[in-house]
């Protein structure tokens, strides 16, 4: 038995940066570089309840797009965030979350899923950090 069975979700909940849903591209982008380590970024409301997610890879590309920094820089956050993360609660079970993730579009497989406790942002959790089926 692993020990992510017998702790739960708790044992592989890692931190990440979070913004509010009202920073532009450009204050997101900075919270993005002062966080070099995580591959992604939760945009919250201002009660800190997750409203959605950046996977840092493509929002970076994004960033950098034809459309022009510019441009980009003045938008809102929200424009660009996925706006229907998989969003969990801490006591849910790694293998119903793992199953959840794995259910989403391809595309989505491997964004981080949002971690909360009674509906506050609490962290996030890979999915390679998910138990595989046996």
């Amino acid at each position: 038995m692993s020990t992510i069975l017998a702790s739960g979700l708790p044992s592989v909940v890692r931190s990440a940066p979070a913004v509010y849903a009202s920073r532009t591209c450009r204050e997101t982008l900075r919270v993005m570089f002062q966080h070099p380590e995580s591959k992604c970024i939760v945009v919250c409301n201002s009660v800190n309840e997750p409203v959605g997610l950046l996977m840092c890879e493509r929002f970076f590309l994004k960033a950098t797009g034809r459309l022009g920094m510019d441009h980009f820089y003045r938008e809102s956050i929200t424009k660009l965030m996925n706006c229907k993360p998989l969003i969990t609660d801490i006591s849910a079970s790694p293998d119903n979350v793992r199953a959840e993730a794995m259910n989403r579009p391809e595309p989505m497989r491997n964004d981080c899923i949002i971690i909360t406790s009674n509906g506050k942002f609490a962290g996030v959790v890979y999915p390679s950090d998910l138990p595989q089926p046996e």
